[in-house]
């Protein structure tokens, strides 16, 4: 498969690599560096010839890699890709079988992070021998005194979505942790982030995999931490010709006072090099509403196209046409697999919508599932073949062979007919099926996981094909919500629904908790709010854009005359937020549900002195003042202070500021607190 970084080059304008003009990331710590390039050395640059020391590990009929990889020849190369990175190529091949193993590492010179992924490739003229339990990640950390280990949960539709978590190891402790997420999508039940903290320094590992990984973590009597992670199951021969990739390893080293020093360095990395851009600059979750209403014959034409100026006029940025409640394709999920406008509902097809979201300065973004087929839908009808049913008689959809070459690339035709039509902005990719069962029961004794490779291949393949045709496309993506959120799937958009809790109205604690937790491992993403500025409600599902499924009158807000006023405010203040977003993140909080605390999150810009807090006093909370202990502050410096919620300004010491008593006199109530350093 070709790298997903091809894709900077075709569409330079979408996946830039700069930061903004005005932007500019936190110097790298240079002992962070250090401790980077010290790995990089001796893992990749300068792995030994014991073997001891590759960073990769699998088993080839029957032997361990390690006994037998550093005997074969290696071809090594470098070149830079640009002023901060260097892509390392390093390839083995096996001279009885022809079996080639290619790591290709990506080596960052503004931050302090590598980034490595595999691929086999059989060049022999015969099968190969078994290939299996094959590990992208193989290392070892030092750890003599133990660590902690940060994760978190995956999304479960609840305020527990997203929840970090903390275990301490000592050096004694032999319990090895494993982690996978749930049926095949890559956060259903664990995130695939890890922070291993050493107190005062650290090194978080990402994987990047759209389907089933497994992380394995163990103290070694040898006062090392071991570190394993990679696909889940493997055991296949390879084909004559044949070429597979494994999951992709990201590490960011860290130092600090806390893990969250080490989550904003793999931030600031991932808003550097990961999230889409347009013009230069990062894309921000945008501004979405929708609208249900239909004319009295049914159809959807009119009342769409009627409401989208006054949307574009009141700063609405995307038009949001989700599978519910407008159903533009069919009925859900009886006509998943039928990617055609329902003539009784769009008889003019999806250009009209597209074409007035364009004519009022809006984006239009469109719902798909693309992977799931259900039974006597089009694509079931005409090509049965080309779906992978469900189990007999649970009624269930079947899953697309996105695995089978042909079968995609009649799919990517088929679905980019309505692109094309509607002027699509954004794809909302949906991913309702769990999908390991269907994987797994498609594979050979001798193939297993082969499936999941191809498909999860197929459909990065899919995603880089459409975004070729249609030059600054975006995927939202999505998957029962925020269900398949590892890194290298959010490289192609990111997540504008990131769960499907808020499918069941108005959470705010829930919402609270499932931004904080998420900013620690995907910068930008969106959710619903049910209200608009000002309010408790709206300012706990807040992020840096939004779906607006606000109401009033029974109609949704940003539509309305009455709700005018609140809009301007909202737009107003998802603008001023937003560049505050791209800063470090800290909770100023321990991760509680109680209704009775008081909870909230700051982001600091340490290149522009500047910084905001965003606090909540839930509804049984009984104290109206709460001292706050603010992240990054310089307590020589001077600050000027202001309010959202009142026009007073204060100059205060970063002393006073680091120690900073906000009061919300009502509760439930909110405060959003700004700061910028004087002379910076």
């Amino acid at each position: 498969m070709t790298h997903y970084r091809s894709l900077f080059v075709v569409a330079a304008t979408l996946l830039g690599v700069l930061l903004a003009p005005g932007l500019t990331a936190a110097s790298p710590d240079e002992e962070a560096m250090a401790a980077k390039d010290a790995w990089v050395k001796q893992h990749i640059v300068e792995s030994t010839p014991d073997g001891k020391n590759l960073p990769f590990s699998f088993q080839y009929d029957g032997r361990e890699s390690s006994k037998f990889v550093p005997g074969w020849k290696c071809d090594k190369t470098a070149k830079p890709l640009d002023d901060v990175r260097t892509e390392r190529v390093l390839a083995w091949t096996d001279p009885k079988t022809g079996l080639q193993v290619k790591l290709t590492a990506i080596d960052y010179k503004d931050s302090p992070s590598v980034e490595w992924l595999l691929h086999l490739t059989n060049t022999g003229a015969a099968d190969t021998p078994i290939v299996e339990a094959i590990q992208p990640l193989y290392t070892t950390f030092a750890s003599p005194a133990g660590l902690t280990l940060h994760h978190s949960l995956g999304d479960s539709n609840s305020a527990d979505s997203f929840r970090p978590v903390a275990e301490a190891i000592g050096p004694r402790d032999r319990a090895p942790r494993a982690f996978a997420p749930v049926g095949g999508r890559s956060s259903d039940g664990f995130m695939p982030y890890f922070n291993l903290d050493r107190g005062d320094n650290g090194v978080i590992i990402a994987i990047g995999w759209a389907g089933q990984w497994r992380a394995g973590f163990a103290q070694g009597e040898d006062g090392r931490f071991h570190a394993s992670a990679g696909q889940e199951l493997t055991h296949f021969v390879l084909h004559p010709g044949e070429t597979v990739r494994t999951p992709r390893i990201l590490l960011t080293f860290w130092r600090g006072k806390d893990y969250l020093d080490g989550c904003n360095a793999f931030r600031r990395l991932v808003l550097a090099h990961y999230v889409p851009r347009r013009d230069g600059k990062p894309l921000f979750p945008p501004i979405c509403a929708s609208i249900a209403e239909t004319a009295p014959d049914g159809t959807y034409e009119k009342p769409h196209v009627d409401v989208m100026p006054i949307y574009g006029k009141r700063g609405i940025e995307v038009f949001w046409f989700d599978m519910n409640p407008q159903h533009w394709y069919g009925d859900f999920p009886l006509a998943t697999g039928t990617w055609e406008p329902d003539p009784k509902r769009l008889p003019n097809g999806l250009a009209p919508l597209g074409k007035a979201a364009h004519d009022a300065g809006m984006k239009f973004l469109l719902w798909f599932e693309p992977e799931r087929v259900h039974p006597g839908t089009k694509i079931d009808k005409i090509h049965p073949e080309w779906v992978i049913p469900a189990a007999p008689n649970t009624g269930w959809s079947g899953l697309y062979r996105l695995h089978d070459m042909e079968a995609r690339k009649w799919l990517t035709d088929y679905i980019d007919v309505q692109i094309t039509a509607g002027g699509v902005d954004w794809i909302r990719w949906d991913f309702n099926v769990p999908p390991l069962g269907y994987w797994r029961g498609n594979d050979a004794p001798d193939r297993q996981g082969i499936t999941e490779i191809q498909h999860v291949e197929g459909l990065y393949a899919m995603w880089q094909d459409l975004q070729r045709r249609h030059p600054g496309l975006l995927i939202d993506i999505c998957a029962s919500g925020g269900r398949r959120l590892d890194f290298e799937t959010c490289s192609y958009g990111m997540p504008l629904w990131h769960s499907d809790m808020q499918c069941f109205g108005v959470n705010s604690v829930g919402d609270q908790l499932q931004n904080v937790g998420l900013w620690r491992w995907v910068p930008l993403h969106a959710t619903a709010v049910f209200d608009l500025e000002p309010s408790y409600v709206f300012r706990s599902a807040m992020t840096a854009g939004a779906v607006v499924v606000a109401a009033r009158n029974n109609r949704p807000a940003p539509a309305v005359p009455e709700a005018a006023e609140e809009v301007e405010r909202t737009i107003k203040l998802f603008h001023k937020i937003r560049p505050y977003m791209l800063g470090d993140f800290y909770s100023l909080f321990a991760h509680d549900a109680s209704e009775a605390a008081w909870y909230g999150y700051q982001f600091d810009r340490p290149d522009l002195g500047q910084g905001m807090a965003v606090l909540f006093r839930r509804p049984r909370c009984a104290e109206a003042e709460h001292t706050v202990a603010l992240r990054g502050i310089d307590p020589a410096a001077e600050y000027e202070v202001s309010h959202e919620d009142s026009p007073a300004r204060q100059t205060l010491k970063g002393e006073e500021l680091a120690r900073l008593k906000v009061a919300i006199p009502a509760a439930p109530g909110s405060a959003i607190v700004y700061y910028r350093r004087l002379g910076k």
